[in-house]
């Protein structure tokens, strides 16, 4: 998001960024005349990162520096969290201008551990779990940093230049670097770094059907790589400002930041199913989120201060 690109971000990169807020009307989708309708929260504070937890949907509210839940509590948690991933320990929060992850214990609604990335001057990003550890995006030194539940930092793997993301799937872990137009694969302690051609500021990644899919935002389209050998084996043109990215077994959900916008994938054939605009808003200047959580899809936006549940087409 815009507060968390890192000063390696090349000034080209970043005047495209900007690009992505259009003030044109003719930029806004159409709303989608029938098929499934989104629920829509309205908050005080702009959302970004969604997850599941216990089967709700806790979100974090960048600018109040809190991590909401489903009841509505909002717990503070430092300046300027971005995402979460629910744990057996917790639900550990990336706090980027405090170079932190927290954890919040669920029952109590508390912070129970504070976890200081070193070196200082780490910028906490993107969060996963993949089981067994936590994989924690520290974009200010390009490279994702292996945590286990009790916050103690293992051998950081390095990837390419301004990275964002992380997801976790059967094959490994996924790493997107926005300003490298890269992907990287960490399987165990080793990375393996793809470019990715056309895929201009990669930044959503989920892993389904034996492809990994990658949302390039400055280029308004999603790819698609097949898992083994890194190599592009679909693409999807026509997702303006394609952001967030999450999957399935069989179905990959890319919302565009305009609108906010769903576009359905198939998985295995690689063919774009269906196109829900959830709302009429202009790209945001930070990021949405998305998270499946039981039969919805939840979709954040920051600019338009909204959370909305859409039933999974």
């Amino acid at each position: 998001m815009r507060l968390a690109l890192a000063a390696t971000v090349a000034t080209s990169v970043a005047a495209l960024a900007a690009c992505t807020g259009s003030d044109e009307p003719d930029s806004r989708p159409a709303a989608t005349p029938s098929g499934p309708q989104a629920q829509t929260t309205e908050l005080d504070a702009g959302p970004v990162g969604v997850a599941d937890v216990d089967g709700q949907a806790w979100t974090v509210l960048v600018d109040e520096g809190t991590l909401r839940t489903s009841s509505d509590e909002h717990i503070p948690v430092g300046d300027a969290p971005l995402r979460l991933v629910s744990t057996p320990s917790g639900v550990w929060v990336t706090v980027i201008r405090d170079g932190t992850v927290v954890r919040v214990n669920p029952t109590t609604g508390t912070v129970d551990q504070t976890v200081r990335m070193r070196p200082a001057g780490s910028e906490p990003e993107g969060i996963a779990w993949d089981g067994r550890l936590l994989w924690v995006v520290d974009q200010a030194h390009d490279r994702v940093v292996p945590m286990t539940l009790d916050g103690k930092q293992l051998a950081a793997v390095d990837v390419d230049e301004g990275p964002r993301l992380v997801s976790t799937g059967t094959s490994g872990v996924w790493v997107t670097s926005f300003a490298g137009s890269a992907l990287t694969r960490v399987h165990g302690d080793l990375g393996v770094t793809a470019r990715l051609t056309g895929c201009v500021g990669p930044q959503g990644v989920a892993e389904a059907a034996g492809r990994v899919w990658v949302a390039c935002t400055l280029s308004g389209k999603v790819v698609a790589l097949d898992v083994r050998t890194l190599k592009q084996v679909a693409e999807i043109d026509d997702v303006p400002d394609a952001d967030a990215v999450v999957a399935t077994d069989d179905t990959v959900y890319a919302v565009g930041q305009s609108g906010p916008t769903v576009f359905v994938i198939d998985a295995a054939s690689g063919t774009l199913t269906d196109t829900i605009a959830l709302d009429e808003a202009h790209a945001t200047s930070e990021n949405v989120g998305a998270a499946v959580v039981g039969d919805d899809l939840v979709v954040t936006h920051p600019d338009e201060q909204k959370i909305y549940t859409l039933p999974l087409p």
